[in-house]
């Protein structure tokens, strides 16, 4: 299956603002309570804000004339009062919104590191670490920032200019439909080009994934790009990709503050309308002076709100395309499923089985071609031939990190899609040439996803790996188990790594255990006492040995030469050596 996320603008499926708020109504579960709050909140400062004008003008009519300052003493009080009711409320909203962002940002970032869990190896190999960072973390915070921030003034701006709107018609019609034509020209013109701004911010988010791609690449690796004297190459690829995202950051900056003129203009186009055409009302007896203030009050709480809608459309336009590539993520689904295996099959000594086994990897030919084989209950298989030949591709099928092409690969009688990843986890062991350790301690790193030492503690632990025969692997860690692992496990030797992932499968007691190059980064002493631990594990346990060391398969009970798309035995260690040595030269 094809993951690529990485698709081009004009292939993707566009997201609507209906359908993004569709999806992202489930992660607002449990903010009813805030989002009521800041919609009460929202009315009561639209209202203060649209009854300010009325009673403005009816003091400027009634009252100032007949020099009433008791009466204008009175309405100034109920204006203060209204413009307090208007603060407090804006203040609820802020906050009731800031904690519907917050809740709206925590869910939508679980929803997709769960999916990213549920997807396959596939799914990674596919796709830069940086990209997914990037969609994690500022495509995220860019629909926080619309819920938080945004979307209520978007809200609020609307009723502010509908009930701005409806008091100018009512107040005076002709004068009121003068003052909003500007309006309707500006919306068109919004209507028309907001799909190109929403194409530039979707550009701006691409190549800022790519910027933190080429980043998180760059600094995993900077140990060879010192060691091979790079520094250039490294600066030029970041030059590229950082003057790629200034390029099209710059565009979207653009096309984002593009409608804040245009309304301004309609604004002042609208103010000078109601200027004139409001005078020439006046001398005809037809409008108070008081009115026409408020009329330039309204016009102002229509525009004002439009040009603010201006900068908000352009956060939507934003939001929309950062939901876009989060949809993206949330949109896969896994074509590893589980499936119900109806016909299980005795499995009698018979660990693993491959029926007619076919694969290869999206847009590329086929590695392995209707393979056949069985692995046995406690025997030990080397698999060899050249690089590339499908060593590491067949061990990842024994494992389900793919599934077949075509065929069937069984576990213990049962087909392996069968099984859950936890019962996979428990009776595969898996352990490769550089495995990944986690940022915490040894114990931390040895008891993950063992849900058997879980809760024991570093006594009983202790005991279990004396026990184990594991305790001389652990005296090679100076705080023993509470030795600490940095990221990526950079504060221990590589070596010491797969010490940890050897004891970490030990502990499992899988019944099929695979080796992948695990002892190429070891020394000779601590590769004999890997053997030895080996030696130690259950009588029934199966291993399989990726190797290209001699030594190290020489032990095995069956050897399988594997190269071409097939899968031969090899049977003696000297035929073994004789057909890699061909299939070297062929390659």
């Amino acid at each position: 299956m094809n993951y690529k996320l990485n698709i081009t603008t004009a292939s993707r499926k566009k997201t609507s603002l209906k359908a993004a708020i569709k999806t992202l109504t489930p992660l607002l579960a449990g903010e009813k309570r805030n989002l009521i709050f800041a919609f009460a909140a929202i009315l009561v400062s639209a209202a203060s804000t649209l009854f300010a004008p009325i009673i403005i003008s009816h003091v400027i009519d009634k009252f100032i004339p007949v020099r009433d300052y008791h009466g204008v003493l009175v309405y100034s009080g109920i204006l203060l009062a209204v413009f307090a009711a208007g603060l407090a409320s804006s203040y609820i909203q802020t906050l009731s919104m800031g904690f519907v962002g917050r809740k709206v940002l925590f869910n939508l970032r679980n929803a997709i590191f769960t999916k990213l869990q549920e997807l396959p190896v596939a799914f990674f190999n596919q796709n830069k670490a940086g990209d997914l960072i990037s969609r994690i973390n500022n495509d995220t915070d860019k629909l926080n920032q619309f819920f938080s921030q945004a979307l209520m003034q978007f809200i609020g701006s609307f009723f502010l200019i509908a009930g701005a709107g409806i008091f100018v018609i009512v107040l005076n019609f002709r004068l009121g439909a003068a003052s909003l034509a500007p309006a309707l020209l500006v919306l068109v013109v919004t209507q028309i080009i907001s799909a190109w701004v929403k194409r530039r911010n979707t550009r701006s988010l691409q190549t800022l994934g790519s910027l933190s791609s080429e980043v998180q690449e760059s600094l995993v690796n900077f140990k060879v790009i010192v060691a091979f004297n790079r520094l250039d190459y490294f600066r030029q690829k970041f030059g590229q990709v950082n003057q790629n995202n200034y390029e099209t950051s710059v565009d979207a900056g653009i096309a984002n503050n593009i409608f804040t003129p245009l309304y301004g203009l309609a604004s002042n186009l609208a103010q000078l309308t109601v200027i004139a055409y409001g005078i020439y009302l006046i001398m005809g007896g037809h409008l108070t002076i008081g009115l026409l203030i408020g009329f330039l009050l309204y016009v102002n709480n229509f525009y004002n709100p439009l040009r603010q809608l201006a900068n908000v459309w352009s956060t939507l336009q934003l939001a929309l395309a950062a939901f876009d590539r989060v949809s993206e993520v949330l949109a896969l689904e896994s074509d590893m499923p589980m499936v119900v295996d109806e016909i299980a099959s005795e499995a009698g000594d018979d660990v693993l089985a491959f029926q007619n086994v076919s694969f290869h990897y999206p847009d590329g030919k086929d590695v392995l071609r209707d393979i056949n084989f069985t692995l046995k209950r406690g025997k030990t298989y080397a698999l060899v031939g050249p690089t590339g030949g499908g060593k590491t591709t067949t061990a990842s099928l024994m494992a389900r990190l793919y599934d077949p092409t075509s065929g069937k690969v069984e576990f213990l009688g049962r087909d392996i899609r069968s099984y859950s990843p936890r019962e996979r986890g428990d009776g595969i062991g898996f352990i490769l040439q550089e495995p990944f350790l986690f940022t915490g301690t040894v114990r931390d790193n040895l008891l993950y996803g063992n849900h058997e030492y879980v809760d024991f503690s570093n006594d009983q632990l202790n005991a279990v790996l004396e026990q184990d025969g594991l305790s001389k692997l652990l005296s090679r860690f100076t705080d023993g188990l509470d030795t600490e692992v940095t990221v990526s496990g950079n504060s221990i030797s590589l070596g010491q790594k797969q010490l940890i992932a050897f004891m970490r499968a030990f502990l499992r007691k899988p019944k099929l255990l695979i080796l992948d190059e695990a002892t190429a980064n070891v020394d000779t002493v601590t590769e004999q006492l890997l053997e030895e631990i080996l030696t130690k594990l259950p009588k029934d346990t199966t291993k399989v040995i990726i190797a290209h060391r001699l030594n190290t398969i020489k032990r095995a009970d069956q050897i399988f030469f594997i190269n071409a798309g097939e899968i031969t035995p090899a049977g003696s260690m000297e035929h073994a050596v004789e057909m890699l040595l061909s299939g070297q030269r062929q390659s």
